[in-house]
């Protein structure tokens, strides 16, 4: 673990931190050269990116706080200290989707083509991000004998599953599948909703490994809400791709009747 990756002078870069600010930079950058392609000007998308990352990160701090209140409960102050700590990644993907949607009313834009570009690079920042959470000792896993095990000094001296490493191997498979795929979205807003599917599957089974308290049958709070995500995602994906098929059939026959007459 490195809590502290290094210093410059008596500023110390955290290691949490540091990896927040490379997901951002690496993910808006990534994006806005896929965005030159789709023909949206740069600088309307870097502020489209700027504006959902704010209200991602909000996001992910309200929920984090929400979900951790017998704590801020006691240290209110705490609340909206400034510190790349404390976020949950519901919070910032619900916080992005909600601001990526606000900013494509706000300038009359395709909202399903926008989130289908943004999609790829939010699970890629969670990648890096993951790897900030080892760094920093925090979302440790259970105690385990795997011989790839680590040990969490903030934590104890036992040897534990790297949860979070499980986690951002996890999300770099679904961006190269979001990013291969891309060519032959089945429908408008396919890479948002797959995201859904695919990091709920990930989440509710990164969980088994992950320390935490179970909250109904053995499962925990994270792990219902990702279950029921995977669910509705991928019910959405199978009825908006019958649909979409049902409408290019339709549209290729009555293509062929016209050309008939």
């Amino acid at each position: 673990m490195r809590p502290v990756l290094f210093k410059l002078g008596d500023y110390p870069f955290y290691g949490y931190s540091t990896m927040m600010f490379l997901a951002i930079i690496i993910g808006v950058t990534a994006a806005l050269f896929a965005a030159k392609k789709e023909d949206i000007k740069p600088r309307l998308f870097l502020e489209g990116a700027l504006f959902t990352v704010i209200v991602g990160l909000i996001g992910a701090r309200l929920l984090y706080v929400a979900l951790t209140w017998d704590y801020f409960s006691v240290h209110p102050e705490k609340i909206f200290l400034l510190s790349m700590t404390g976020l949950s990644y519901y919070g910032a993907f619900l916080g992005g989707a909600l601001a990526v949607w606000l900013w494509c009313r706000w300038r009359k834009l395709n909202y399903w083509q926008m989130a289908d570009l943004m999609s790829p690079y939010l699970i890629l920042g969670y990648a890096i991000v993951r790897i900030g959470c080892l760094l920093s000792g925090c979302c440790y896993g259970k105690v385990s004998g795997v011989y790839w095990a680590v040990v969490i000094p903030r934590v104890d001296s036992l040897f534990r599953h790297p949860v979070q490493l499980y986690a951002s191997f996890g999300a770099f498979l679904i961006f190269a599948f979001l990013k291969i795929i891309e060519p032959i979205r089945p429908f408008p807003g396919f890479n948002l909703v797959a995201l859904g599917s695919l990091y709920g599957v990930l989440r509710f089974s990164t969980e088994f490994f992950r320390e935490g308290t179970a909250l109904w049958l053995g499962l925990t709070g994270a792990q219902w809400f990702s279950l029921f995500l995977a669910v509705i995602s991928t019910t959405m994906i199978y009825y908006l791709t019958k649909r979409a098929k049902s409408a290019k059939a339709k549209s290729g026959k009555k293509k062929s009747q016209s050309q008939r007459l």
